[in-house]
């Protein structure tokens, strides 16, 4: 009797929760019936919905991670950081040098003697030569400095034209103004060839009694300011030149309803991203581009005034867009529905969007850099932490974006889970206004900076990790060996400093003063709506007031922070953050022309060894001095500090502990099988490779931990 009651009694305790864990197997497996092939799909846990998969916005976490599936740049980084073909199968940069002769006769000789060789260096290479009359058009392999002045002077001088050779620049296109002015110029006889170069550019080319037409020619464009004319005498010049780099694309890449990708999108794109008002403003971007034109489906010509060695980092950087799905398409309401379902070339391809938010992907097996081995993605979200629980217990979820809680219960219960550190992506920082009263003063923003103990105001939350900035480059990067030398933590020092400026500590009020006994006090403005920026700004504050500056938080939507303060320049701080590119390119963030109204250079700093630094990063080749100058960039931001950088963040991704592998295709047709990393170059190379093992399917008899 005792043993009968024993067992009802247990059986009526149990029951309930029999039932709970019943239901919610239940419940798991008819939403398993409701997405076809979910046990074979990779399937992650999402906390917020799915968002636009927009390239054209910042975008962070899981919405990115989808994002870069879906989309795929025109050039890769490998493992180690180097800029690799992908959608952009091949570039060449060549030399263009017209060379207008005294004859046919003497043409066709040099063209003979440059086909034969005569006249080129060993380290030179003849790409193409062609005639037209007396004039002569020579292709050269590279952008070497002084090399069509190098090969003139290999010819005989009498076998060159005799020209004054002048060049006219507009702000807008030449060919209009130049042709009016022509068509009613007097003395235009003088003008023996003309030769435009891009929109902007015209060449003329001079012989006779010239100062007429020149005095006629000064006064038409005086009158016409409006044009912002540019007239350079250059002198006696038989020839011009130009830089281009010819783009190939690859011609085995579709769109993912099939259509395929050709130049045109490129172009589409490169239009779009530039122009005046453009949703993602690429303009200083390709600073370097004269004008663009198409060669065919696969091939175009860029003409550039100047030549900087890191010009590819631009396309690398610039989203590619479906002409044949947007081209046309004014109005956002069109955009907003194209990046909630968008048509991408990257590994995988939208399915559909789930109504809890999440969203399934399907790979697409005619991917340029090969099938992925993952057939199916599906991001979704789970009601409960006691569903998600029995979820990952039971190997259906493979990845996890966790909270807190889950947080605490994978720590009370290890070997369940797995966590990844992605590189640290996002640098968050205070912009100061170097133009705002003592602001503009070095000392105060050192003695800034070394009154923050960052130990106290960094933090990890359950999806980032928080640590001090290490440099102004991309985790990593071969251009940096060493971290930026950023003040460190030194209340005495900031103190002193703040006192030798004559801003003294006032014991009553806790506060510092300056001659006038004025409180010293600043504004740092903040995103209301971010409330990580807010706590940092909160714990910042109070760290400052620990030297006795009084910080003034101001609590703004990120539209009046931009338009009210950044934009105006009317702040004392603000709290920004901002992705590390992965190129080399900081012209538009430091230097001092980026300070006018719509460049990068929030702060105002002017700084003439910081300009001459990031000319170098921009047109230097050699590896060793650009590491020269990367370290010693770093070096000069830490000594001035034209802002204060509170942390860099890394995004921590979970997985089920064996559930994932890495499946990179082989040359044999199958897939190398790895250990699933981060690597060098972020998650956006592996994450592609990423595939499901096998569940191991636990024992019947084995418990589910506790939530």
């Amino acid at each position: 009797m005792f043993e009968v009651m024993f067992w009802l009694r247990a059986l009526l305790y149990l029951s309930p929760l029999a039932l709970v864990f019943g239901g919610a197997t239940l419940f798991l497996q008819v939403e398993r019936l409701q997405l076809p092939g979910i046990g074979d799909s990779l399937t992650g846990s999402i906390r917020e919905d799915v968002g636009p998969l927009n390239p054209l916005e910042p975008r962070s976490g899981v919405t990115r991670e989808i994002r870069d599936l879906v989309f795929d740049p025109l050039l890769v980084r490998d493992d180690d950081l180097n800029l690799r073909p992908h959608l952009i199968d091949a570039w060449q940069k060549q030399s263009v040098i017209t060379i207008r002769c005294s004859s046919e006769e003497d043409a066709g000789e040099i063209e003979a003697k440059l086909r034969a060789g005569e006249y080129l260096d060993k380290n030179e290479e003849l790409i193409a030569v062609d005639r037209v009359g007396s004039v002569l058009t020579v292709a050269l392999n590279g952008f070497e400095s002084g090399m069509e002045g190098a090969l003139i002077r290999k010819f005989a001088p009498e076998s060159l034209g005799d020209y004054q050779l002048v060049r006219l620049t507009l702000k807008h296109s030449v060919r209009d103004s130049l042709t009016t002015f022509l068509d009613s110029s007097v003395e235009k006889g003088q003008v023996k060839m003309l030769d435009y170069e891009g929109d902007r550019t015209a060449f003329l080319f001079l012989k006779g009694d010239t100062d007429l037409f020149l005095r006629e020619f000064q006064l038409y464009y005086e009158s016409n300011l409006v044009l912002e004319p540019k007239i350079e005498i250059l002198g006696n010049q038989c020839h011009t030149s130009s830089q281009e780099l010819i783009v190939d694309l690859r011609q085995d890449v579709k769109w993912h309803d099939g259509v395929p990708v050709t130049m045109k999108d490129v172009l589409f794109s490169y239009e779009e991203l530039t122009r005046p008002g453009s949703p993602l403003p690429m303009n200083d971007s390709f600073w370097f581009v004269e004008s663009i034109r198409l060669l065919s489906d696969f091939q175009i010509r860029v003409t550039c005034p100047e030549t900087p060695s890191l010009m590819m980092e631009s396309w690398e950087k610039l989203p590619l867009l479906p002409a044949h799905l947007l081209k046309g398409k004014t109005s956002p309401e069109s955009w907003s529905a194209y990046f909630e379902s968008p048509v991408g070339t990257g590994p995988y391809r939208v399915v559909r969007r789930l109504a809890d938010g999440g969203i399934v992907l399907e790979a697409v097996p005619s991917w340029c850099a090969g099938a992925p081995g993952q057939k199916s993605l599906v991001y979704r979200k789970f009601d409960s932490m006691e569903a998600k629980l029995l979820a990952l217990r039971s190997g259906i979820i493979d990845t996890l974006v966790p909270d807190i809680r889950f947080q605490d219960w994978a720590q009370r219960n290890p070997g369940v889970v797995r966590q990844f550190r992605c590189l640290p992506r996002f640098q968050h920082f205070v912009a100061w206004n170097l133009e705002s009263g003592l602001l503009s003063e070095n000392e105060v923003r050192l003695a800034l900076a070394e009154a923050v103990d960052l130990s106290v105001v960094l933090q990890d939350g359950a999806t980032s990790y928080q640590q001090p900035v290490r440099g102004l480059f991309f985790p990593g990067s071969p251009l940096v060996a060493e971290a930026m030398p950023l003040p460190l933590y030194d209340p005495k020092s900031a103190e002193k400093r703040l006192q030798r400026l004559g801003l003294r500590y006032d014991s009553e009020t806790g506060t510092r003063i300056d001659e006038e006994g004025k409180v010293i006090r600043f504004r740092l403005a903040v995103n209301e709506a971010n409330e990580e920026q807010v706590r940092m700004a909160e714990a910042l504050a109070e760290q400052w007031l620990g030297v006795g500056v009084v910080m003034e938080i101001e609590k703004l939507s990120w539209q009046e922070i931009l338009t009210e303060r950044l934009l105006p320049r009317q702040f004392d701080g603000v709290l920004l953050s901002w992705e590390t590119p992965l190129g080399r390119d900081r012209y538009s963030t430091w230097h001092s022309e980026a300070i006018a109204e719509g460049g990068g250079n929030l702060f105002g700093l002017r700084n003439q060894v910081v300009d001459e630094l990031l000319q170098t990063l921009r047109f230097e080749s050699d590896a060793s001095s650009l590491a020269i100058a990367a370290s010693r960039l770093q070096e000069m931001v830490a000594e001035l500090q034209p802002c204060f950088f509170v942390c860099e963040s890394g995004r921590i991704i979970w997985t089920r502990e064996r559930a994932i592998e890495t499946a990179r295709p082989s040359p044999d047709g199958g897939y190398q099988i790895s250990e699933p990393g981060i690597g060098k170059a972020g998650l956006e190379r592996v994450r592609p490779w990423w595939v499901r093992k096998e569940p191991e399917w636990k024992q019947e008899s084995e418990e589910t931990p506790e939530p």
